[in-house]
């Protein structure tokens, strides 16, 4: 419940002591204050005066540095914010701006960052000299409200600056957690394996993960190759990480993929890899049961914590334990061999799947126990392999602080978090890869959070990777985080963030959102269509899909008309952009409406590429010069519309997946033709239009 706070009605003003009386819509700030009244009055500020109590000053320097964002720094307008004690909830606070001055209410450090980050907000939304008269109080609906950052490509090339920049990102969002993958590994893509160590450890100098990457460079306009190690491991800058989200009331949560997501730790460490039935290492799971290979998990579980954890005061370590099962396309020298992630020794191999993620997360769990640091799990192979309960049993008996259990799901139906026995998060998506399409993701967020809610869930934490296109999923994470009951869901959210960004023209922002959303939240026609058209997920199949050969045969093919769901995609998502009216800048983030518009007009540009390609590959002759030539304009057109909408970080990989997806273009058709080519005529229904 929000703080007790009477709100006294603000009599329409006149015109003097600096006060401007002018009338303006209310402000509209993320997340959305859980009580405001807003007066006709604005209070002109040159600069703000902080009295802040020792009491309350655990985050001064922040703190500061949001009081100095506020203000014209023009005439003597100097307002001064002083801040008291007052209630018991932890985050809660409450504001009253007069022209007098600012009092900001709280009862915790906690409580005046966020009052700050709402006097920004006001501010940033404001004429840039002047606050509004106005009465807040305000408290979180969830304690926890996090994102999780994972360990991919894109986020390997994050330098210091770019982590710094998405940790202050997070907090004006008044998120006070951030999970940061350390370690994880999945199936291998573009023939390589995707591994990645983020935290170099002295123990094992061998354990570090070099990443190639060609990709096609916009300035010389031709394929070139990277090879790098993650900018956070060769730096070895975690621990600044962290002290810079400390300062702001951040708490990181790093994250050990395993026993599922992890071919290099036991590919390198033998000892700890699970044995087939002839006793060799698989280089894939984990055994459970030996004492050699459980005396080699603990001295890497010793090393993380005495390098990376004590000394950077982490309290929580993600200990995954997701997605445990054999899986193929892990064995460079086999693709399509399953491999499995559990082990055949004497001891592990009459032991079912849960048996052996328990005894994994128990160990982990008595070693970490040593350090004070507790654990968080994914609920998804406990809860698919029957064992949470028996888990948690086992969790009690061993008298280890109990995890916290994130619950995630991204489709539909998504699950209700069981809060009876332990700390449950809910757990959303915000952006799956910033190198494919961006998709609209508010639909599981608002169900995701309202299930959680309804169920008694502490904590929100939304996956994904950092990247401005995901603006809209974190801004309706953090809206929903903070007041899931006042929000008004995914369509009001729309309209207040209509007339944030486009405060001129806020309905035809709204209604572009909407169009667009059409499209992009729809998550069976992003994610198992367009995202398709790229090759990310064709470099997974084992060798059993031809690329893009076999997405022109699919799309060509008469019946269901494939090749309108791309006129469809294309012809909504331009007609959303021209009605788009022009954003303005938001703080910590770049434009986001022109963000907004160069990501759905790159989804239109490959669909409208794709028909051109299709056209040809239908067409009873060789294409002439000017049809190939025009298909080569548009391929670098398309990419580089991608250089100038990717951050730094992230434009090398989503190059990749357009290069090829353009220099394949040509073969391919090549290809069809002398196989006999493609279907030939469209056909359609006539009332389908």
């Amino acid at each position: 419940m929000a703080p007790r706070f009477r709100f006294r009605t603000t009599s329409p003003g006149v015109v003097s002591n600096g006060v401007d009386d002018r009338p303006a819509p209310p402000p509209e700030i993320f997340p959305r204050p859980r009580r405001a009244r807003w007066g006709a009055e604005r209070v002109r500020v040159a600069r703000l005066r902080l009295h802040l109590p020792p009491s309350l000053g655990q985050y001064r320097e922040h703190v500061s540095e949001l009081a100095s964002a506020v203000g014209s720094g023009s005439g003597r307008a100097s307002l001064p914010v002083r801040v008291v004690g007052s209630g018991t909830q932890p985050e809660a606070y409450e504001i009253r701006i007069t022209r007098r001055g600012i009092r900001i209410g709280t009862a915790t450090s906690m409580g005046v960052l966020h009052g700050m980050r709402t006097l920004v907000d006001l501010w940033d939304d404001g004429d840039g000299a002047t606050l509004p008269v106005a009465e807040i109080a305000d408290s979180p609906s969830f304690d926890v409200r996090g994102v999780f950052a994972e360990s991919f490509i894109g986020t390997d090339r994050m330098d210091l600056a770019d982590w710094r920049r998405f940790v202050d990102a997070m907090g004006q969002l008044k998120l006070n957690t951030i999970g940061v993958s350390l370690y994880g590994c999945w199936d291998m893509h573009h023939g390589e394996r995707s591994e990645y160590l983020f935290a170099p450890l002295d123990d094992y100098p061998a354990l570090m993960t070099p990443r190639r990457l060609w990709t096609w460079d916009p300035k010389a306009e031709r394929e070139v190759e990277h090879c790098d190690l993650p900018l956070m491991f060769e730096h070895d800058f975690f621990g600044d990480v962290v002290r810079h989200a400390n300062r702001q009331g951040i708490e990181i949560v790093p994250h050990l993929g395993g026993p599922g997501h992890s071919t290099l730790l036991p590919r390198l460490i033998p000892a700890l890899s699970a044995l087939d039935d002839d006793g060799r290492p698989t280089g894939y799971g984990y055994c459970v049961t030996g004492d050699a290979a459980r005396e080699a998990l603990a001295r890497l579980v010793r090393s993380l914590a005495g390098q990376h954890l004590l000394p950077n005061r982490i309290a929580r370590l993600h200990v995954a334990g997701d997605e445990y099962y054999p899986i193929r396309n892990v064995d460079p020298a086999d693709a399509r061999r399953v491999v499995s992630p559990y082990c055949r020794c004497s001891g592990c191999r009459d032991l079912t799947a849960g048996q052996m993620l328990m005894e994994y997360l128990i160990h982990v769990g008595q070693v970490l126990d040593e350090y004070g640091i507790t654990m968080v799990h994914w609920q998804d192979t406990l809860v698919r392999e029957g064992v949470l309960d028996e888990y948690l049993d086992r969790v009690e008996a061993r008298s280890l602080a109990r995890p916290v259990i994130a619950w995630w799901k991204y489709n539909d139906p998504v699950p209700a978090p069981d809060t009876s026995r332990a700390e449950a998060w809910s757990c959303p998506i915000t952006g799956f890869a910033p190198f494919l399409f961006h998709q609209d993701f508010t639909p599981n967020i608002e169900t995701v959070l309202r299930r959680g809610h309804a169920a008694g869930a502490t904590g929100v934490f939304g996956y994904g990777q950092p990247d401005p296109s995901f603006h809209l999923n974190y801004a309706f994470l953090a809206d929903q985080a903070w007041n899931v009951d006042g929000g008004g869901g995914a369509e009001e959210f729309l309209r207040r963030l209509a007339a944030r960004l486009c405060p001129e023209q806020p309905e035809a922002a709204r209604y572009a959102f909407s169009s667009a959303r059409t499209i992009t939240a729809s998550y069976p026609l992003m994610m198992y269509v367009m995202q398709h058209v790229l090759p990310f997920f064709s470099t997974a199949a084992a060798g059993a899909t031809s690329y893009p050969d076999d997405l022109l045969r699919a799309f060509a093919i008469a019946q269901p008309p494939l090749a309108d769901v791309l006129r469809q995609v294309a012809d909504t998502l331009r007609d959303a952009v021209a009605g788009m009216p022009s954003g303005r800048e938001i703080r910590h983030w770049p434009n986001p409406v022109r963000t907004w518009t160069q990501e759905n007009l790159r989804i239109a540009d490959t669909a409208d590429l794709l028909l051109q390609a299709l056209v040809v590959a239908r067409a009873p002759e060789p294409p002439a010069a000017h049809v190939v030539e025009e298909l080569d304009r548009a391929g670098k057109a398309l990419l580089r519309s991608v250089a100038a909408v990717k951050p730094g970080y992230s434009a090398p990989a989503a190059l990749r997946e357009h290069w090829i997806f353009v220099r394949e273009l040509h073969t391919a058709l090549n290809r069809l033709r002398e196989s006999g080519g493609v279907a030939g005529a469209e056909s359609w229904y006539a009332w389908i239009v």
